[in-house]
């Protein structure tokens, strides 16, 4: 059974997002985004993929839909949204993901739909303290 989550970046243009099917749990998608996926290009080139079936420690090894599965890029582009509030009922309504990923500010930050963090305000905590101070 899949995990899904939304990988996300916000800057001055808004929000740019896509969705990853597998592993979105912090022990998997999470520790990665952390380690792997800290410079901006990189989170950039990884938006520019475009929807994902798993996210790898390189975008290489990353399996894209429309890399790897062939599907059409239109179909899987990233969304583009206005802002968190956005981004949270798109990834929940649209992709009924389970957890959504944002960089921004340097830094990235996560949100959780079982509401083991986070609330209905739509109010995310920064990925590290999710990670390694145990919030979860």
């Amino acid at each position: 059974m899949a995990t899904r989550s939304v990988i996300a970046k916000l800057d001055d243009k808004g929000v740019k997002a896509i969705y990853c099917h597998n592993d979105g749990y912090l022990s998997n998608n999470g520790k990665i985004l952390d380690q792997h996926y800290q410079n901006e290009d990189k989170v950039d080139e990884l938006l520019a993929g475009g929807d994902m079936s798993s996210l790898k420690d390189t975008i290489e090894d990353t399996i894209f839909y429309h890399r790897d599965k062939k599907e059409s890029y239109e179909r899987v582009k990233a969304a583009t949204l206005n802002n968190e509030t956005e981004l949270l009922k798109h990834a929940f309504e649209y992709y009924d993901a389970e957890v959504v990923y944002m960089y921004a500010y340097g830094a990235w930050y996560v949100y959780d739909n079982s509401d083991a963090i986070g609330n209905s305000r739509y109010d995310f905590i920064e990925l590290e303290e999710a990670l390694y101070v145990g919030i979860i």
